[in-house]
């Protein structure tokens, strides 16, 4: 079901490109093609004609998945552990899987637009060719690990199109072209989705046993294929449903002691938390971050 929020963000669907009088940014989830909704998850598409709040954050926050990133108007720096990176228009970058807080900052009071590919833990390994564990914490330019005349001429076509949805669809074409090229991994597959399933609670010795594998051979396969160890992953994963049930009760949460089914005590539960966002729960719940909580609300 479509719905706008007012305030900061507005929703609108794939076929509406509108502004809401009292909004200042657009927000536009598109869906993946049929061929890629095993590597990819969503697909956002952020538009905003400038004067956003200062005190609205832009924290997008660690859930286990590399993004791809498309700016095509406005100049963007994104901070990824305290480290800055400059994306330049009309360049594709790949901001690797994280275990800590990734920030966007801008110019609010200027135009902006940016397209993001949310891709699946399971299936990133197969549109990136490259050892994931390079990219972890790291914003890189995708021409870095496919810079060949192909790709080439896709960055000619995305300049050309003006609007962001023909951005999105020459992007999808260039990734199933790349998919086609990789095979899957079962067994790595299957214990992403086995971490997910048990929402993060599941014993890594006993995944590796079900697989009939070593644990050193399963860190070696996540460092490659996700770039994060499976005790690392799970951790992100048990925090999403933590920061998930904060998120619809954020008076409560702390008082209610939701965080007991996922954590042994408070303390660890508050650790993990600044770990991931750099906040307090009771710091952060005083925030605005309307942008990188649609995302965790939409997309468990």
């Amino acid at each position: 079901m479509e719905h706008v929020l007012y305030f900061v963000i507005s929703r609108i669907s794939w076929n509406e490109w509108r502004r809401d009088p009292v909004s200042r940014l657009t927000v536009r989830r598109l869906t993946p093609r049929m061929e890629l909704r095993k590597c990819v998850k969503d697909i956002w598409v952020f538009e905003s004609a400038g004067g956003l709040s200062e005190e609205e954050l832009q924290v997008v926050v660690p859930n286990g998945s590399a993004k791809l990133m498309l700016y095509y108007k406005g100049d963007f720096t994104g901070l990824v552990c305290q480290r800055a990176y400059k994306l330049p228009e009309h360049k594709l970058f790949i901001l690797g899987v994280s275990d800590c807080a990734a920030v966007a900052e801008f110019d609010r009071d200027k135009p902006f637009g940016c397209i993001c590919f949310e891709l699946h833990p399971a299936g990133a390994y197969r549109l990136l060719a490259v050892s994931h564990h390079e990219l972890r914490n790291n914003l890189v330019p995708f021409e870095e690990i496919d810079g060949g005349p192909v790709y080439r001429m896709f960055e000619e076509r995305i300049v050309l199109a003006s609007d962001p949805a023909q951005k999105a669809i020459l992007l999808q074409d260039y990734l199933i072209r790349l998919l086609s090229l990789t095979e899957p991994d079962a067994k790595f597959e299957y214990s992403i989705h086995a971490i997910r399933n048990s929402r993060g609670l599941l014993p890594i010795a006993d995944l590796s046993q079900d697989l009939g594998v070593s644990d050193r051979w399963l860190r070696a396969k996540y460092a490659e294929r996700l770039g994060l160890s499976p005790k690392t992953f799970a951790s992100i994963v048990r925090f999403q449903h933590c920061f998930q049930a904060l998120m619809r009760d954020k008076r409560g949460f702390m008082e209610n002691r939701q965080f007991q089914d996922y954590y042994y005590d408070q303390a660890h539960f508050i650790k993990e938390f600044k770990r991931f966002i750099g906040h307090s729960p009771a710091r952060y719940s005083s925030l605005q971050n309307e942008v990188g909580e649609i995302i965790y609300t939409d997309n468990p």
